[in-house]
């Protein structure tokens, strides 16, 4: 079958050929894929610099996808096999049902986005509706996607912050209620996000920068922070680390959290793949969730895993 195949660590996966994987128990079964996107977690595990490690060389790469089983049901999976390939193995049990009102491209998209998003949101933050949520660094994929899932999940405000100003303006189209540009100087970030703070104090925070913009943040909840307040990593965009007086935790109602693969337990990550993944994809066959993607064929892999997407875009392959 073709795939896009890796030979070695640290190489680009390219278009080839590879033998079809073979069932090896009652439990899983075969899948023959339709699409599947190009992650950071895909390039990190191709570069070795993820803890997860393939079997053996040459391998299929690509960690879930979206395709069809042999009754013609279409479904998302994670893989036991890499999952940029005509077909691969899967669990059976692991299956998520996709609508055939959406598209295997944007379906393929999606997942990836709200594990950064939707899942911190229902998992880490336990966010009820009601609640005012900043997406600190909002105009990736995933800020994207969490700006559109607070609002559906019920958000009475939310606030997003970024550099780029056309990504911003966009946000306002698909939920956000506020937008704080990362351009502006250090003071006036503080200031913005402590008059928001006095006005509408914030319940729960996404955070994809880290660095100097969540220090500006939790010098602004120093400020100002009447109730409690998660601040939930998700991403390092601006930096690994941040300088964080002490003081700031001790004197004000704030709690530091994480959100990813090591604070999602397995079985906490199923339930919410099984419980709230098919009510998004209905969402967005219905046009109330939205992606963007750039589609390459799984010919063109190579080109497209070098390739750099469009802001808040993911690159997808369609095979």
């Amino acid at each position: 079958m073709k795939a896009a195949v890796l030979d070695q660590l640290g190489n680009i996966p390219v278009y080839g050929e590879i033998d079809k994987p073979v069932p090896g128990n009652a439990g899983q079964v075969l899948i023959a894929l339709e699409a599947a996107s190009i992650k950071q977690l895909d390039k990190l595990k191709v570069s070795g610099k993820h803890y997860t490690r393939f079997a053996g060389f040459p391998t299929a790469v690509g960690v879930d996808g979206v395709g069809r089983l042999n009754n013609g049901q279409r479904v998302y999976a994670t893989g036991i096999t890499g999952m940029i390939a005509e077909y691969a193995l899967v669990e059976k049990s692991n299956c998520i049902p996709v609508p055939e009102g959406l598209g295997s491209e944007l379906a393929a998209a999606l997942p990836n986005a709200l594990l950064g998003s939707d899942a911190a949101l229902v998992c880490r933050a336990r966010m009820e509706a009601g609640q005012v949520v900043l997406i600190n660094g909002a105009t990736g994929v995933s800020g994207r996607m969490a700006v559109q899932s607070a609002k559906l999940r019920g958000a009475s405000r939310v606030i997003a912050t970024g550099r780029n100003p056309e990504s911003l303006a966009y946000l306002k189209t698909i939920g956000a209620d506020f937008c704080i540009s990362l351009l502006d100087d250090e003071q006036t970030i503080i200031e913005q996000l402590a008059q928001l703070q006095q006005a509408t104090p914030i319940d729960q925070v996404l955070d994809y920068l880290w660095g100097k913009p969540t220090g500006l943040l939790l010098q602004a909840f120093a400020k100002h922070c009447p109730k409690p307040v998660n601040v939930i990593t998700i991403g390092q965009m601006a930096a690994a680390t941040l300088e964080l007086p002490s003081d700031i935790l001790r004197s004000k109602p704030i709690s530091l959290l994480g959100s990813g693969f090591g604070s999602i337990s397995v079985a906490v990550m199923r339930d919410y793949n099984h419980t709230h993944l098919p009510k998004l994809f209905d969402l967005a066959a219905q046009g109330k969730l939205k992606a963007d993607y750039e589609i390459y064929p799984l010919a063109q892999v190579a080109t497209a895993w070098r390739a750099n997407a469009a802001a808040g875009a993911r690159i997808v392959i369609k095979i």
